[in-house]
């Protein structure tokens, strides 16, 4: 969704080495917290969700522990589950969100429960 060229125009530095891994890992970061559709080219929002996504990017860059950390304590293997907080998946994304992603998706509604899309305003 996003490039190694948008990041570099985007930050005004070079990407990552990782940036691939950053950007699906990034993206599927968002898709797990949004509350409507991933917006498209026609949407009027489109260009400020790859702004959420590079600054996601950016944030796990710096933050490489949220990615590898698994902080829920809960194991599930089929029907069988074991242990955990009593926290959702949605709850532990939102703890790895950057808040410069989390202020975007905001802005653009993807983050509301209303019914609706972001591309009908």
């Amino acid at each position: 969704m996003v490039t190694k060229e948008d990041y570099e125009e985007y930050f005004g530095q070079s990407a990552p080495s990782n940036f691939s891994r950053l950007e699906f890992i990034s993206l599927n970061t968002i898709k797990s917290i949004i509350t409507r559709p991933v917006p498209t080219e026609k949407c009027l929002c489109y260009e400020w969700f790859k702004k959420a996504i590079l600054e996601q990017i950016n944030f796990y860059e710096f933050n490489s522990d949220l990615i590898t950390d698994s902080s829920s304590g809960s194991y599930t293997l089929g029907s069988y589950s074991e242990g955990g907080t009593g926290t959702n998946d949605t709850s532990n994304s939102m703890s790895r969100l950057s808040p410069a992603t989390y202020e975007i998706l905001l802005i653009c509604g993807l983050l509301q429960s209303q019914l609706g899309g972001c591309c009908l305003w």
